[in-house]
């Protein structure tokens, strides 16, 4: 087993991810990859992610070959687990089934790691991912406003509220509280769910709640 480093290619989309979490950039090799680092970055059960992370051998059909796992995944609470994510449309082939079996037996084997398949019917769901690429425009590492702030006290007070409310209370802009919303969802500081369009009707409640 080795580490693997990304090179450019001419067969390949390389995109550019940053991650909060990982306070690093990561390279990934498509965009549906890039699509599933939004799901790992905003995932509370996950604490890192790392693109192609190693590069380890299986045999198939008496050759041996070489595999790297698309992610390593770090959860807080569970054990790591390596991730393949391909588009659903090629998963039914007989030969790329064959091999990703032969590939999960060596990676728990020797390893010690599950090795799970991710596809685009996972990844590509909406509103979801929408709101998770929405998150991702306000997240950085500059410290919170006065207004973050006063949105956080307010729902340690109220524990839940509806996004409008805050605009009444606050007497702020629409834009102001919605911008405000969308940083803290993204590092984690408020919560809404995140399975339905964010409107100024969603409600936000405090962490733990």
């Amino acid at each position: 087993m080795i580490r693997h480093k990304i090179s450019r290619s001419r067969v390949k989309n390389l995109v550019k991810f940053a991650s909060q979490k990982n306070k690093a950039t990561c390279l990934v090799e498509s965009f549906l990859e890039s699509d599933a680092c939004f799901h790992f970055e905003y995932s509370r059960e996950i604490k890192a992610f790392e693109a192609q992370p190693l590069v380890f051998g299986y045999e198939f059909n008496g050759k041996v070959c070489g595999y790297t796992p698309d992610f390593l995944i770090t959860h807080h609470k569970k054990p790591q687990k390596l991730i393949e994510v391909k588009p659903y449309s090629k998963i039914s082939n007989p030969e790329f089934r064959a091999r990703f079996a032969q590939k999960q037996l060596v990676a728990k084997e020797q390893l010690g790691i599950e090795l799970i398949l991710v596809t685009d019917k996972q990844i590509r769901v909406y509103p979801t991912l929408d709101n998770l690429k929405l998150l991702h425009r306000y997240s950085g590492f500059q410290s919170l406003t006065d207004l973050q702030l006063s949105i956080i006290q307010l729902l340690n007070k109220w524990r839940k509220l509806i996004i409008q409310d805050l605009v009444k209370m606050l007497k702020v802009s629409i834009g102001e509280v919605l911008a405000s919303v969308y940083r803290l969802l993204s590092l984690g500081s408020v919560n809404s769910d995140l399975n339905t369009e964010l409107t100024l009707e969603s409600v936000i409640w405090a962490d733990g709640v």
